[in-house]
């Protein structure tokens, strides 16, 4: 797996689209400093999810697009695309080719690329795990990176050896499942506050639920005594009703008996109302021939009158007409002669007018000349006005600004007055702010000191709260230890009965004997189950005892061939027994032994067994030699007569190696009962010390939260003093203000009164500078004055003579324009007189047509008349015989109107019998209505209250007024127990119900607690057996590639600190040739980069990395150690691909491709690629 593609397009100096094509081996990168090089890494970083901007050397995110150069605009945003080829199949991925893609724009918004399909950051992160090439694993080390993999924290070290270790996994799990432990343990303590919260509530409803019954109770027994009640009620009352009932059953009787009487009368009143009725409408109808007649008579006589009327009127209209004829002759006669006089008129007045206008010019003339005069005059004194008013408004000026002037002074000495006044108080207010400052002060010295006392009270505090959690979790780390040692315990000891109980590891033969020793007489045990041997040399003596330790041990020989037919019979398997009397008292090998490292010591004195079995010991354990390394013991002669077996297990017979044993004693046949014992005493002796430490942790937990509460109360204390010192800095911050702001006014005020009395001072001078020349001012205007006086008197003399010719002119004038509207007016009357000799001529022929009309008119009337009076006398003889009929006709009806009143008397009168007796069947109804009301009142009553009915049949003994006397005894005892919540019945079940479900909950998070905890530790147990294992291999590694790069040099790893490898610090130990240095710091700069490539590629040998890019690492580098340096890139480059960033020739020279980056364009970066064959 490599990265066969980049492709950058607006990332930070690379501006176009650039494509980098990478193969297999070693790629190197060159150019001049400042060209983009190692943008091309940020690149590869940032592609892969990196976040942190100041990894990537920028201020921001936003820096990495293209800011812009000359002549070419920025970008708005960056695009970079990075292709892995999956040969290996090391991504958990179905596809060869895996393209990743990040864009950014400049707004802040960014997006992630899988396969050109949209995803999270989150998912390439995960495709990447413990895979090498995540964006903070150890793929990529630049230069500065070699101080921080050789710092003395080793922070950056210990995230390369557990990327290396492919624990970032495990730890992602536990950092999750710790997640979920504090969250199981909030929802824990959560859930057991409302479980004490709920179980008080369930105690309040069990109290109430008591009161609840007895009110039930007593509300069973009142509802049986109100039914008992109501049912005496309702029988009293049905009682009642049956004599009513046989009353309204005598007067139906009675109603029914009269009906057939009125029905006869009712027969023959409806026979005559109907006779009446043909009697009316015969009425009727003559009525209406009589109206008709009428009608018609009415309009003849209407007629007749009208015509009449228009006869009459036609005569006058004639009449009238004759004497307007004569009116109008008259008066055309008299406007003929006055035409005449009209015309006479007009000729006599003419030379009269002309005249007059003659006169009126000259006059006219005259005037115009003396008025222009009149003009030049005024305006002379029109300009002698405007300069009096010029010099008066100055004098008015002069005389405001005087007068303004001694109100300003006046003004300025009552603003002195009161500025002096306004010191007075200032001063005072200056010595009452002193006076509250050094008050204030002293409180605050008094509340600093208390403030002090209580700090180093809380701090004591705080450090034995600090201390008392200290030891809590100490003692807590110790619990947890030993919790998790006592599961270890349990589960090898689970493990050790198994085996004990499955026999496993023995053959079939042995394990029928075991399994049955009730038939199998004699048996002692196993040899394996007879030795008492140490875990430490377990493996050892079972190496050195074989198939021995599986053989079964009898008392006797005779034991051993009677368990062997048995077995037989039973076709129970393969058998090897061991008769123990029958064994040979050997002495074991006594030979002297020299003092030895390698030598552990004799298996007979470091086996354990009682004496009985000793011989049995010695025989198979006698001339057995425990040593630590099987090599060095067979060079030994002095160990020839000895049987050798080493911690791994291998055993050798005089020199000559029969078995290699793999060292696990997990399923090991020595020593199992007897491990069992210690097994069990160990887990009672851990739980004492857990119950101790439990014990020692509730103590602890009283005292801290003691020490809480004092700190919290100590806490307050030193708030409130706090607030109250700060609330006192304020007043003394707003009083020194106050006071600063008095000192200010003070001299403010001082100054104003200064700057007033020096204004007052001017305005005295300037009043005086006024008073002389309003003097002179007044002299000017006096003289001025008595001029203007003088021209207008000749002006006024002057206007008089022109208005006298003016009114001369205009009484000529008045008089022409009288004399000219005589002639107008009797040219009008003139006219008019012409007007109406015309109308005159025009009425008179209309008067001829009128008067021939008319008289037609009247011609016609009267024949009309005539016609209609003949009518009228016929119309009046048919009125008069209709009316004698319609009289005749009239008296038959009223005769029947009144038989029809005498047989309605009758039937009123029958009614009135029958009312009476309606209204007492009625009464009797209401009454019956009344008590049937009462009943179903009470029927309500106990439907309403209690939602039952009334049983028809009751037997009940006590009488209304003991039942009453019963019901409000029960009602006050109801009322004694008080408001009763009715719903405490369901409250009690619902809260019950969710307390038992609240504690099944709780069991459920404790035992997720407790396998979270499991899980945990699960967790740790494999990440720390994964990261001492590649610990173990990195280290070794290490070791001879630092001899190889600084020959005679030693370097070593080791852990540090803590004793849980998982966080224990990473120790480097490098002393290059000839150097005995304690510390990293004393190597050079390129001892630096030489230790920390041999630490980086002793990582790559356990966990190889897919890519590595080395940005200018080889720059500390001489040419010999550069050598090194590719020899290792070379040797390396079949499992990893190198990208390396140099300027070094000779790591070019190593590389398999090689790109250059140029700058032809400032600020944008341009690739060139060479292939090297």
């Amino acid at each position: 797996m490599y990265i066969s593609e980049l492709t950058m397009h607006g990332f930070k100096s690379f501006a176009k689209k650039d494509v980098l094509h990478f193969g297999e081996g070693i790629t190197a990168i060159v150019g001049p400093n400042g060209c983009g090089k190692t943008n091309i890494v940020d690149a590869i970083r940032w592609v892969l999810g990196e976040q942190k901007y100041s990894v990537l050397r920028s201020g921001k995110m936003e820096d990495v697009i293209f800011n812009g150069a000359k002549n070419t605009k920025p970008l708005s945003v960056c695009e970079v695309t990075l292709t892995v080829h999956n040969n290996k199949g090391k991504l958990p991925i179905e596809y060869n080719d895996i393209e990743i893609g990040r864009r950014l724009y400049r707004n802040g918004e960014s997006e992630y690329f899988m396969n050109r399909a949209p995803c999270r950051l989150k998912d390439i992160q995960d495709l990447f795990v413990d895979t090498g090439m995540g964006s903070d694993a150890y793929s990529v080390i630049e230069l500065k990176m070699i101080e921080q993999i050789l710092s003395e924290t080793g922070d950056d070290r210990r995230r390369m050896f557990e990327e290396a270790a492919g624990i970032n996994k495990y730890k992602h799990q536990r950092r999750s499942t710790l997640r979920k432990f504090e969250a199981t343990r909030t929802d824990l303590n959560r859930i057991s506050d409302l479980i004490n919260e709920i179980e008080a509530k369930v105690k309040a409803l069990a109290l109430q639920l008591k009161r609840f019954e007895r009110h039930a109770k007593l509300l069973e027994s009142l509802i049986d005594k109100e039914m008992s009640l109501a049912f005496l009620q309702i029988h009293g009352y049905r009682i009642q009703v049956q004599p009513l009932q046989s009353r309204i059953e005598e007067l139906n009787h009675l109603r029914n008996s009269n009906v057939s009487e009125e029905s006869v009368h009712e027969k023959k009143l409806i026979s005559l109302q109907t006779v009446y009725k043909d009697q009316q409408d015969e009425l009727e109808k003559f009525r209406n021939q009589l109206s008709d007649f009428n009608d018609k008579r009415e309009g003849l006589q209407n007629d007749i009158i009208i015509w009449k009327e228009q006869s009459r009127s036609a005569i006058i209209s004639m009449d009238r007409l004759v004497v307007e004829q004569d009116k109008i002759n008259k008066r055309k006669n008299e406007l003929q002669h006055h035409l005449f006089d009209y015309k006479k008129v007009i000729r006599g007045l003419q030379p009269k007018i002309d005249s007059y206008l003659n006169s009126y010019k000259e006059k006219q003339f005259a005037f115009e000349a003396i008025d222009n005069e009149l003009k030049e005059m005024q305006t002379v004194l029109d300009s002698m006005q405007d300069k009096r008013w010029d010099l008066l408004q100055k004098l008015s000026d002069k005389k405001s600004l005087f007068d303004r002037t001694n109100t300003i002074i006046q003004e300025k000495t009552d603003n002195i007055s009161l500025l002096e006044e306004r010191i007075l108080d200032l001063e005072k207010d200056f010595q009452s702010i002193t006076k509250q400052i050094e008050i204030n002060k002293n409180t605050k010295t008094s509340i600093s000191e208390k403030l002090e006392k209580n700090k180093n009270r809380l701090n004591k505090k705080t450090d034995e709260l600090e201390k008392l959690q200290h030891e809590k979790q100490q003692i807590d780390i110790q619990e947890h230890k030993v919790s998790v040692w006592m599961k270890s315990l349990k589960s090898k000891c689970r493990f050790y009965e198994k085996l004990l109980i499955s026999r496993e590891g023995y053959p079939n033969g042995v394990k029928d004997v075991l399994e049955n020793k009730d038939q199998y007489k004699g048996v002692l045990g196993t040899v394996g189950d007879l030795l008492k041997v140490g875990d430490s040399i377990a493996p050892m003596i079972e190496s050195a005892l074989g198939e021995y330790a599986k053989c079964i041990v009898v008392k006797d020989r005779n034991t051993a061939i009677n368990i062997m037919d048995i077995a037989r019979k039973r076709n129970a398997g393969k058998l090897m027994i061991i008769p123990l009397k029958d064994i040979p008292d050997d002495k074991p090998n006594t030979a002297n032994l020299k003092s030895d490292d390698n030598i552990i010591g004799r298996a007979v004195d470091l086996v354990k067994t009682t004496d009985s079995i000793r011989p049995l010991s010695r025989f198979l354990l006698g001339n057995i030699l425990l040593v630590k390394d099987l090599k060095v013991g067979i060079k030994d002669n002095s160990l020839n007569n000895w049987d050798l077996v080493d911690e791994k297990g291998t055993f050798s017979i005089r020199g000559m190696i029969i078995n290699n044993s793999n060292g696990n004693n997990e399923a090991g046949l020595i020593g199992r009962k007897e491990n069992i014992k210690i097994i069990k005493r160990d887990i009672i002796n851990q739980k004492i010390q857990f119950q101790k430490l439990q014990m020692q942790s509730a103590k602890l937990e009283k005292y801290i939260e003691k020490a809480k509460q004092d700190s919290v109360h100590l806490d307050n204390q030193v708030e409130e003093l706090s607030n109250g010192l700060a609330e006192i800095d304020g007043y003394l911050v707003r009083e020194g203000f106050q006071q600063s702001q008095f000192t200010e006014s003070i001299v403010a005020v001082k100054k104003l009164i200064k700057e007033n009395e020096q204004e007052i001072r001017r305005q005295l001078l300037l009043i005086k500078t006024l008073k002389s020349e309003l003097a002179n001012e007044e002299q000017i205007l006096n003289k001025h004055a008595k001029e203007q006086t003088k021209k207008s008197d000749d002006l006024i003399k002057f206007q008089s003579k022109r208005d006298q010719l003016h009114q001369n002119a205009q009484d000529l004038r008045i008089e022409c324009l009288n004399l000219e509207g005589q002639r107008e007016n009797v040219i009008f009357q003139q006219r008019t007189a012409e007007d109406l000799i015309k109308e005159f001529s025009s009425r008179k022929s209309e008067i001829d047509k009128e008067m021939t009309q008319l008289k037609s008119q009247d011609k016609d009337l009267k024949k009309s008349i005539q016609s209609a009076e003949n009518k009228l006398s016929e119309i009046n003889g048919l009125v008069n015989k209709q009316e004698s009929i319609l009289s005749l006709k009239q008296e038959t009806a009223n005769d029947s109107y009144r038989q029809i009143e005498e047989i309605q008397a009758q039937i009123r009168s029958e009614q009135k019998n029958r009312e009476a007796l309606l209204e007492e069947l009625k009464q009797c109804e209401l009454k019956i209505a009344d008590f049937e009301q009462r009943i179903n009142f009470v029927n309500e009553r106990i439907k309403d209250r209690y939602d039952t009915e009334i049983s028809d049949n009751m037997i009940v003994d006590e009488s209304e007024s003991e039942l009453n006397v019963a019901i409000a005894r029960t009602e006050r005892s109801i009322e004694n127990i008080g408001p009763i919540n009715m719903a405490v019945q369901a409250e009690y079940e619902e809260e019950s119900s969710r307390l038992l479900m609240l504690s099944e909950q709780r069991d459920d998070l404790i035992e997720a607690e407790r396998n979270l905890l499991d899980t945990i530790q699960k967790i740790d147990s494999i990440a720390r057996e994964k990261f001492q294992s590649t610990f173990e291999n990195i280290r070794g590694n290490f070791e001879k590639l630092f001899g190889m790069f600084f020959e005679g040099g030693r370097g070593s790893l080791k852990l540090e600190g803590d004793p849980d490898p998982l966080e224990a610090n990473i120790g480097i130990n490098a002393q290059p040739p000839g150097k005995r240095n304690r510390s990293l710091r004393q190597l050079s700069a390129g001892e630096k980069a030489l230790t920390a490539i041999a630490l980086l590629f002793s990582i790559y040998q356990v966990k190889p990395s897919p890519y590595c890019i080395l940005d200018e690492v080889d720059a500390p580098l001489d040419d010999v150690n550069i050598g090194k340096f590719t020899r290792v890139l070379s040797n390396f480059s079949g499992d990893t691909q190198f990208i390396v960033v140099t300027h070094n020739k000779l790591t070019m020279e190593s590389a398999n491709f090689l790109y250059g980056v140029t700058m032809e364009k400032q600020g944008i970066s341009q690739l060139v690629s060479v292939k090297l064959e």
